[in-house]
Order: C-alpha cells, then structure tokens, then sequence
C-alpha cells in the first residue's frame, strides 16, 4: 500500500490525517473545498495535496522529486489555477493569441506572477486586488481545458472561491456535475458563507484549524528570515489569531499601525479631533484595505481594554498598555462594548464602499464613547 505524508503544522495534523486516509484508500473525493480564517495555510495546504495526487512514487507520497511532485511546484504550469483577477488581467490575450514580437503581457504571464508570489508565501493575505473576482470568463477557459482529453491525472486549486462572481458560479456549478476523470479540485475560501450552496455540497467539506502561538511565530520567520525575529513580537502574534499571514502583513508596518491605533483610541477619549484627523491625514490612508486593517487593531485594542477590565488575558499587551481609562471614569465596560460595535459597523461600511474612507474614520472618532466621556 502507498504512503501518504502530508506537510504542515501540528495544528492542523487531525485534518492532515483525514486526507492522508482518503488518499492511501483510494476514495480521495474529485471536489474538496478547504475553508478557514485568512492566513494560516489553505493554499500551502492545497499544494501539498496536488503534489500528493500527481505524484508516482510507488511507495511513498509526495516524493518531491518525480515529474508529477515538481508540475505541482511548477509556477509555469498557469493552467492548474484559477484565482481572483483584476478585469484587465482576465480579460489579458492568452500566449497563443499574440504575436512571437508582441511584449504585451498576457494572461498567462499575469497568473504566473500571482503564483510565484503564492509559492513564495503560500499564508499571504494581500497577492490579490480587493477589487478583483473570479469571472465567468477564467472558468470557461477552465472548463475549455478539458477538451484536451488525456489520461494523465489533473489538479486545479481554485484560490479564494468565494470571489466567484455570481455567472462564474453557475458556470462552474456545470463543471461540478460532471468532473472529468482523473481531475480532481481544490477549492479554498475564508468565507464560504459568500459561495453558492449548490458548489459547497458537491464538495468535500475541510474546516482547516488556526495554528498556535508558537507556531504562527515560527512559520512567519520561517517566511520573512532568521533577521525578522524580534519583529514577531507578542502584539503581533496576539493580533494574528492563528494566522501567520496576518503576522506577516502586520510585521511589515512595524509598530506603526499599533501607535497610530493607540493614538486613535486616546485623541477620540480626549475630543481632540483636530489632532486626530491630522494624524489620520499623515497616515495617508485611503484604500479600503489600509483602513480595515486600523479597524482591526482598533477593534483589538478595545476588546483588550474590555479583558483588562474582566481580568480575562489580553491578546496585545504592549499597546492595550498605552491607555489608560483612569482620567474618564464613565468609559466602562458597557462603554467599550457599544465602542466595539462602532468599530465593527465601520468595518462593513468601509467594505461596502459607499463612503470614502477618511470620513468613515473621522465620523467613528467622533462617535466613539459618544455619551460616555
């Protein structure tokens, strides 16, 4: 019987194990869907199955080393992905559409792009748009594909599923019905509440676990370099909730967005908003991302301050530690919590996209613990 050994942190072993069972009984399901919070390992994971499935090692899988191992680790293979692309990215001519002189980027070459940065960072959270989907035109070339019969065993990791627009959906649903043989798809998503039922049943559903605190601590250094250690500090980890993707977005800013969201939370207690705004201003943020992860921190720091009251462990020591209530004595629990719920009000409006984002952060100064100070 072939062995199966699949890769990856201790965290997520039980769910390893499930796999490595279907795989080495020969039932592995043709359509697995892979759901969990942002940042801790879907897509590493997907990797490893389709190296798993393509390789033809007869003793033990992957080997890493037969033609199958090395096509699943091949970036070039641009065929065997399907993720969320801008519109001019999509819509891009294929390599056999232009001219040999032609150095008009293709759709190949912007998807070859998207999983070099996949490979090289498999728990990122910020390689795709947050305006890009996946649209009903990068399944049909899926679905195209298979035309070409032959018998060699095919695996297609779809990145993000959820950003299927609604066409894509039912185009895919189609695909779905009737898998061709020896293919076999791997879906991944962080909100699979966002993907059509009728797509998440003819999957095999896989609920993919946080890591632990140590371990988002050594996969993000693992990623970033020995020299990125102490910026791995205890906020960070506190704030990733499992997911080194998120320690790794957040290590790049360093402790900015921790002062900048400490400094939020003290300049609206005090109503010195002038200040504030011209903190906000300073920041430059004017993308929705930007101003969600502030809302993160922010809503952390809250939730902090909330646990520090109830005695219950705080998640970002350093920064809760920079505010103090002692000077307003009317912000109390009830306080922080109708504070939070401001936060996370924000949050949805700033996805929604109606406002822009500078009067969406400068209208919650203005509300935050309104009636309280």
């Amino acid at each position: 019987m072939i062995e199966y050994r699949l890769k990856g942190p201790a965290s997520q072993e039980r769910q390893r194990i499930r796999l490595m069972s279907a795989l080495r009984e020969n039932r592995f399901p043709q359509s697995i869907l892979i759901d969990g919070p942002s940042g801790i390992g879907k897509k590493a994971l997907a990797i490893e199955i389709a190296k798993a499935l393509l390789c033809t090692d007869p003793d033990m899988r992957p080997c890493g080393h037969c033609f199958g191992c090395k096509m699943a680790a091949d970036a070039g293979a641009t065929d065997n992905w399907v993720f969320p692309m801008i519109s001019a990215e999509a819509n891009a001519k294929s390599s056999s559409e232009v001219s040999s002189r032609s150095t008009a980027k293709t759709v190949q070459d912007y998807k070859l792009s998207y999983i070099q940065k996949i490979f090289e960072n498999p728990y990122s959270i910020e390689i795709f748009d947050a305006a890009a989907e996946i649209s009903v035109g990068l399944i049909r070339t899926l679905s195209d594909s298979f035309a070409l019969k032959n018998d060699r065993v095919r695996v297609v990791i779809i990145a993000e599923a959820d950003r299927m627009n609604e066409a894509a959906s039912n185009a895919f649903l189609k695909t779905l019905e009737e898998v061709p043989a020896n293919t076999y798809f791997i879906l991944t998503t962080s909100s699979r509440e966002k993907m059509l039922q009728t797509n998440r049943s003819r999957c095999l559903a896989l609920h993919l676990l946080p890591l632990s605190d140590e371990e988002v601590r050594s996969e993000a250094v693992r990623i970033m370099g020995d020299e990125a250690e102490d910026s791995i500090d205890d906020d960070i980890v506190g704030l990733a909730v499992g997911s080194p993707g998120k320690a790794i977005y957040y290590a790049k800013s360093g402790n900015e967005i921790f002062n900048l969201a400490s400094k939020f939370l003290s300049l609206s207690l005090q109503n010195a908003y002038y200040e504030l705004f011209e903190l906000l201003d300073d920041a430059k943020i004017k993308e929705v991302v930007d101003a969600v992860h502030l809302l993160e921190v922010l809503s952390f720091l809250i939730a902090d301050l909330i646990r520090r009251q109830t005695g219950a462990n705080i998640r970002i020591p350093n920064t809760t530690s920079q505010i103090s209530l002692e000077a307003h004595p009317g912000i109390d629990v009830v306080a922080l919590n109708k504070a939070l719920t401001d936060v996370q009000e924000t949050i949805s409006r700033a996805f929604a996209r109606r406002t822009p984002v500078a009067i969406l952060l400068q209208a919650l100064a203005i509300k935050l613990f309104e009636g309280y100070k």
